[in-house]
């Protein structure tokens, strides 16, 4: 299978260097976008399954770029960026990156990373079709997006993972960590940012006010309760 892939990177030698190496490991078809207005277009003209994403790109960063493209796209987003500070890095998971990586990489991390989060999307594909209903919303597996009457709300792939989860184990406490390793498939080795980012994320589309949850609930140096009927 040819995965459709679109790299968005500003630097000339950096991008033949992704495409020597993308092209040689012979599963991907890349198209390459040097600014903002390069990606919009490629994303408007085909569909992609995974989006390589650089930070600092002229005029609109690649931040920015991602803050548009979730308001409509589902395609996992991975950063790649030579920034490597705190603040960056959550900032960009939680503004839809479904992983990080940070330059300089070794190019097996990156196909690694990749491979992990395209079996991720493969995965959701695979289940039943149903359509899954819970307090005021509708959520469609099918087309990963939640439905609120008429109003569509779309769905990173990495919330869309989460909220099924919660879905599947309503009700029950759910550790940290097992909801790391359950999105991720690896251990966090105590580095949990990434898990209470994409929740954040996921309380502003469903909570109807976040600061105080009644889906999400925290449950304080454990983990969460997902509790699908408890809206006020």
């Amino acid at each position: 299978m040819q995965y459709k892939v679109l790299l968005v990177e500003d630097d000339l030698e950096n991008c033949d260097i992704l495409l020597h190496y993308l092209n040689k490991i012979g599963e991907y078809t890349t198209t390459v976008a040097h600014n903002a207005k390069e990606a919009y277009a490629a994303v408007a003209e085909k569909e992609f399954d995974l989006i390589l994403m650089d930070i600092m790109l002229p005029g609109e960063d690649g931040i920015d770029i991602c803050i548009q493209l979730r308001k409509t796209l589902y395609c996992p987003i991975i950063f790649i960026s030579c920034l490597d500070d705190e603040e960056t890095i959550v900032r960009a998971m939680r503004m839809g990156g479904d992983d990080y990586l940070t330059k300089p990489f070794r190019y097996p991390v990156l196909q690694a990373h990749m491979e992990a989060v395209l079996r991720r999307v493969k995965g959701s594909t695979t289940r039943k079709m149903e359509d899954i209903p819970f307090g005021k919303y509708v959520l469609s597996v099918r087309e990963h997006v939640l439905m609120r009457g008429q109003e569509t709300i779309y769905l990173s792939p990495t919330e869309f993972e989460l909220l099924m989860y919660f879905l599947n184990h309503k009700g029950q406490t759910l550790a940290f960590e097992e909801i790391y390793q359950y999105i991720w498939k690896k251990p966090s080795y105590g580095d949990l940012r990434t898990v209470f980012s994409h929740v954040r994320n996921l309380r502003k589309k469903i909570e109807e006010n976040p600061s105080e949850p009644k889906y999400i609930v925290t449950v304080p140096r454990v983990g969460y309760i997902f509790s699908p009927g408890n809206e006020s």
